[in-house]
Parts: structure tokens; sequence; C-alpha cells
């Protein structure tokens, strides 16, 4: 059998989504909730990783089991989260086709790096503070450069040999004291997220230009920016 799990969690606590051993991760709570539910050997795929810190709305995983489980299909959602700690949350189980994948399956994904102009030490790990106003309608402009397929080698700290990415859509815009910057793209490297939130706040203050981004994007070289604290950022949704 196989199924798809849509979950939600608080990344806070977490060293990210996949299984480490002797570190609280997201699979890692949700396997152990499993033993109690499902006889004998089990997988749990998930659609990526995510950094120590990040946050998901709509991350998806699939279970893979050859054997039973111990509980009706419709009751496994609220058995799980009766168990599950409190920063994760299942919102839905679904039976699927058996070659659905929950990485490879996946044609897009979208997040959203958070920044607020307002420091609440309620949103200290929500959303990364600010001083001063964004400047919207320039920000979109500059934003354009990474609208394509293009080499995110210079822009992220990933260690694979395929840094190409295409980005689908990316914009900003303000919400009350938040920013919120979203990006959906068919694949997203380690880190990438947070380095193009690095760069809006680095050509905001006039510290990097659009030709230097052009170039990386081109040649993959590293430019003059750092990424942002993972607590800013949260996995929206993915699509299939």
């Amino acid at each position: 059998m196989n199924l798809k799990l849509v979950l939600s969690f608080d990344g806070t606590n977490f060293y990210g989504w996949q299984y480490q051993p002797n570190k609280r991760t997201v699979s890692g709570e949700i396997m152990n909730v499993l033993k109690n539910f499902v006889d004998g050997e089990f997988k749990l795929i998930g659609c990526g990783r995510t950094d120590a810190g990040v946050h998901a709305i709509n991350f998806v995983a699939n279970l893979k089991f050859d054997g039973k489980l111990r509980v009706p299909m419709e009751n496994l959602r609220e058995k799980m989260n009766a168990l599950l700690p409190g920063d994760v949350f299942l919102k839905d189980i679904s039976v699927v086709d058996e070659d659905f994948h929950a990485r490879y399956s996946a044609k897009s994904k979208i997040y959203r790096y958070i920044f607020t102009t307002e420091y609440d030490p309620l949103m200290r790990f929500r959303a990364f503070y600010i001083k001063g106003d964004l400047d919207v309608d320039l920000i979109n402009g500059f934003l354009k450069v990474f609208l394509g397929r293009h080499n995110f080698g210079g822009l992220s700290a990933d260690e694979r040999e395929n840094k190409f990415c295409t980005i689908f859509s990316i914009h900003i815009s303000k919400v009350g004291r938040f920013y919120y910057l979203d990006v959906e793209g068919d694949r997203f490297l380690r880190k990438m997220v947070r380095f193009l939130a690095g760069a809006v706040l680095k050509f905001q203050e006039g510290k990097i230009s659009k030709d230097e981004i052009l170039n990386s994007l081109k040649s993959g070289q590293r430019v003059k920016v750092e990424p942002l604290p993972p607590y800013g950022l949260y996995l929206l949704d993915v699509r299939y």
C-alpha cells in the first residue's frame, strides 16, 4: 500500500525533516508513531529535506508498506495526531497509486520567506526582523532576473553536481508589518531560498547589482550574499 501524508510542522526544535540518528527530526517523530499502527517494514519518503529550523504548512510524504494497518484507515490520522508531539500535525492521509513518490512525482514546490518590520519576541522564530520598509516595486523588478532556468550554484550551499533549477514565479508583497517573498520552482538547492532572501536585502541596500546576479546565474560563481536564518522560511505547498 502507498499512502500520501500531508502535514504541517513548526521546525524550531527540529534538525529538519530527514531522519538523523540521535537528533530530533520530523520524519523520526512520525516513524516512531507509525510503529504503533503499521505491521512489518515500512518506508517514509519526504518531498524534500528541510533545514533545521525551517517550517512547513503543507509538507508531503508518502508511506509505503506491504503489511497491514492495525487500525481502520479512516481512523489513522486521528490516532497518529493523538501520539504526535504538538509541533507536528497530520492534516490528511489518502491512498495513492503505487508509483506515487512524494519527491520525484512533484512538479513544483512553493516556499515563502517572511520579513517583519516590527520586532516581536513571539515571532522571533517565525519571521526575520528588518529595520525599515522594503521597496516592493523596486524589488519585484529585481526578482525577475531569477525567472527561468539558471545555475543557482552561487546562491546555494548545495554539493550536488546539478545546480540548475527553474523558477516559475517569484515576487514579494506586503501584508501589514510583514513582507512575504514567495517563490515557486521545479527544484531547490540547499539554502537556496534563504540565499534569495539575502539577495533581496543586499539589493535593497544597494550592496549588490542586478548584473552581478545575472553573472552568477550564468556562471554559478558565488556572490557576496549570505543566507538568512532558517526560521523565516516556510514550505507552503507541493504541486503534483
